[in-house]
């Protein structure tokens, strides 16, 4: 709202008698001392309202903010302070109500509230917000989602639709998951490697885009005793990917990483490579690209013969090691 500071400087003023000076302040209340509205205070940095000063106050609260009493009596019903420039400033946002319940998107409330990059929110919601992602699952065969209203087949559903697709508001209601829980779970970074994944029987796999990790977290967060590894770019925003589920999932970081990923040292781009803010990781690949400045996309493993029974092998030796 324009002309919040001053609006609360004058609320101030006439409930209190005075105010303390400040860098936000000091324009208004130089301009104020020059009227004669204020006085200098016995304290440091103290000013005090001048006799005979209420009322000229009070009209200029009142061409600034007409409805001031109304207002200031809605920001105490909110628990909010009119001295408080920022809940002056919400006003409008806090005018309009706040009817909103149940689920909300997020932006959709930020519009209402008044967020954007370089700002605060101005209100607080009554709904709960959400991104409303989209959890693309390839599940084990076996694995069952419990509702209030009943149990859903997660491997029929992917047989039917060659995978399960649940949004957000849909995973809410998702009370657990029961039957047959994948012994291995792999999430993977790019589409094409989530759809052609060739997946060994106990293994399921996740779509996890970019930094779009919530989906697969909240699944790992639900297979607690599912063993988790990221299969996907061989360059730092990859490995970026793996080190955000293994933080928000308090799990170990493990990659998957073809036994035959050196064949592929070729085919290495140098698309913004920046391996220096990296952790060191123990793999002559890794070390290879860490050298040379360049990255691999894991589509290029997709269509190698080799990589059914790579994929699968190492799924065995990480189970028999995390047993």
């Amino acid at each position: 709202m324009k002309d919040a500071i001053e609006i609360a400087l004058l609320a101030r003023l006439l409930d209190k008698g005075n105010c303390r000076a400040a860098s936000r302040t000091a324009i208004l209340i130089a301009r104020y001392q020059t009227a004669g509205w204020l006085i200098a205070g016995t304290r440091r940095d103290e000013w005090c309202v001048a006799d005979a000063s209420q009322e000229v106050l009070s009209a200029r609260l009142r061409s600034l903010l007409p409805t001031w009493k109304q207002d200031f009596g809605l920001l105490h019903t909110l628990g909010r302070d009119p001295l408080d420039p920022k809940d002056i400033a919400a006003l409008p946002a806090l005018r309009r109500g706040r009817s909103a319940t149940g689920l909300l998107n997020r932006r959709n409330w930020n519009a209402v509230a008044g967020l954007g990059p370089k700002r605060r929110g101005l209100i607080a919601p009554d709904a709960t917000l959400t991104h409303d992602w989209t959890l693309r699952l390839r599940p084990n065969v076996g694995l069952r989602a419990v509702l209030e209203t009943g149990e859903i087949e997660l491997d029929a559903m992917a047989e039917l639709w060659s995978e399960c697709v649940l949004p957000e508001r849909g995973w809410r209601r998702v009370l657990t998951l029961v039957g047959t829980s994948p012994q291995i779970l792999i999430t993977c970074e790019n589409l094409g490697a989530f759809v052609d994944l060739p997946l060994s029987s106990g293994a399921a796999a996740a779509f996890a885009p970019g930094t779009d990790i919530k989906p697969a977290v909240a699944l790992l967060k639900k297979l607690p005793q599912t063993r988790w590894t990221h299969f996907g770019d061989l360059d730092p925003e990859g490995i970026a990917i793996a080190r955000q589920i293994s933080r928000a999932t308090n799990r170990h970081m493990t990659l998957y990483i073809p036994t035959f990923a050196d064949e592929y040292l070729d085919l290495a781009q140098k698309h913004s490579v920046n391996w220096s803010g990296s952790p060191e990781l123990t793999h002559p690949v890794i070390s290879a690209l860490t050298e040379h400045h360049v990255g691999i996309f894991q589509e290029v493993f997709m269509t190698d013969p080799r990589l059914a029974e790579d994929l699968s092998a190492f799924c065995r030796r990480f189970l028999d090691i995390s047993a």
